[in-house]
């Protein structure tokens, strides 16, 4: 017997609910991605942009974890949504990353500030693209839990 239509109001909170908790994942990996460039750029490590790139690459292990347990849980191959979800978070990195490009080439202002600011730049393009594609399949939060 099929399943009873989900009233709107009901998907509506669920996707609420999922949306809450991408960002609550992506606030922790913004702020693992900020924590480590700006670490080793501040120590004398690496210079801004090879400082950004192994930061992407720690945000990144820290972003999929957490959604693939908590924002989309599913069923779903984890490989497969891993594949998925760095191919949107590279193209989200190359937008970051032309943006740090753009700041340290024409701005007078901090590197610091630079890595900030293009971190910033790619959250909402990402959620769409992990809700709809790279984690496509998964129940909205809240769904089954």
């Amino acid at each position: 017997m099929p399943d009873a239509p989900v009233p709107l109001a009901a998907q509506l909170r669920r996707e609420a609910l999922t949306a809450g908790r991408f960002v609550v994942v992506g606030l922790i990996a913004t702020a693992t991605h900020a924590g480590v460039a700006l670490a080793l750029l501040w120590l004398g490590v690496l210079p801004a942009f090879p400082a950004n790139v192994i930061a992407f690459l720690v945000a990144f292990l820290v972003s999929f974890t957490g959604h693939h347990v908590w924002s989309f849980p599913g069923t779903g191959d984890a490989a497969r949504r891993m594949r998925r979800f760095f191919l949107l978070a590279l193209a989200g990195f190359l937008v970051n990353s032309g943006a740090l490009a753009a700041w340290l080439e024409w701005t007078p202002w901090p590197d610091s500030l630079g890595i900030l600011v293009a971190i910033a730049v790619v959250p909402a393009v990402t959620f769409l693209g992990a809700r709809l594609w790279a984690f496509a399949g998964s129940a909205p939060s809240g769904q089954g839990s």
